[in-house]
């Protein structure tokens, strides 16, 4: 399934939610419909953060030839590919999003991070 087929099962699903909840709450506030479209939202918004960062070509750093891969900020050396590890990171709106991505390590500055990207 393509991430843009899973979005738009996504969006249902938030959309639909919406509505069942609204049927429930004749009488909510704009406030209160707010809140509640703002949820379904963020979770969907967590889910395309996720797929979007784990589609980088930074999330495996093994598959990228050395000349390819990002640069240590410190010496401008390729990294090395320093084994997938997961992370469990929280958006703004208070989702959570689990990333398995390649740590980088720079084998002249002993530096080792998750390259961006």
């Amino acid at each position: 399934m393509s991430e843009k087929q899973n979005w738009d099962e996504l969006y249902e699903a938030a959309s639909r939610e919406v509505l069942r909840w609204r049927k429930k709450h004749k009488r909510a506030t704009l406030t209160e419909i707010e809140d509640t479209v703002d949820a379904e939202m963020a979770r969907m918004r967590a889910q395309m953060i996720q797929d979007l960062a784990m589609g980088s070509e930074t999330a495996d750093l093994r598959s990228r030839v050395k000349e390819e891969r990002p640069q240590c900020p410190q010496c401008g050396r390729p990294l090395a590919a320093n084994g997938q590890q997961r992370r469990e990171l929280v958006t703004e709106q208070e989702e959570g999003v689990e990333l398995e991505r390649s740590k980088g390590y720079c084998r002249h500055c002993k530096l080792s991070f998750f390259p961006s990207g």
